[in-house]
């Protein structure tokens, strides 16, 4: 009978120790979660101040609704510089619908040119936010060219295309000139909405 009530005994004693190991446990876990959660949402809410700034800053620099180059470069490289935003980031805050098709577009190409990821990818998230179907309209003003001593005018070159389109292969000329900006042959390049004339 002794036997029993020892290994009783060390039954209940086990059973109280584990239920107190159980709630220091669900203790730690809860604090660990609430850590995790209140790290995330700091995360989240920097992201959120950081790409608003470039978000104010290419409202700024918008000039009767269109972007110069430099600015739109400038608006990449600002983005590049922040080292932990990634390809779910741009897709919460840049595929917006909330936002023009111009920051959608410096989403594209910043998610493309800097993060590396698959156009396919890029146009997937572009449907899944609904904002593929949204057109930019490119301008460049090209130098004339140089003909048997004779300049020939300046050309003038418009290009209206969606986002969808801009990552498939008929784009990647355009995405091109727009990483490249005003060089070369190319003395003047402009970003606007495409139904800006309306």
């Amino acid at each position: 009978m002794y036997h029993f009530q020892c290994i009783f005994f060390i039954y209940l004693y086990a059973l109280v120790v584990l239920k107190a190991w159980l709630i220091k446990l669900s203790n730690f876990v809860q604090i660990f979660l609430q850590g995790w959660k209140a790290l995330y949402i700091n995360q989240h809410r920097r992201m959120d101040v950081a790409i608003s700034n470039v978000v104010e800053f290419v409202g700024s620099s918008l000039n009767n609704g269109w972007l110069e180059s430099e600015c739109y470069l400038k608006a990449i490289a600002d983005l590049a510089l922040m080292d932990d935003i990634g390809f779910l980031d741009v897709k919460f805050f840049l595929f917006s619908r909330n936002h023009s098709a111009i920051i959608n577009l410096i989403g594209l190409h910043y998610s493309i040119a800097s993060l590396h990821v698959l156009p396919a990818e890029v146009s997937k998230a572009l449907q899944a936010r609904q904002v593929a179907g949204r057109r930019v309209c490119v301008n460049l003003l090209k130098l004339g060219r140089w003909f048997y001593g004779f300049r020939l005018p300046d050309e003038h070159v418009s290009r209206k295309i969606s986002l969808s389109e801009l990552t498939v292969a008929e784009g990647a000329e355009i995405l091109a000139i727009l990483n490249r900006g005003a060089v070369h042959e190319v003395f003047r390049l402009q970003i606007s909405l495409a139904d800006i004339d309306k």
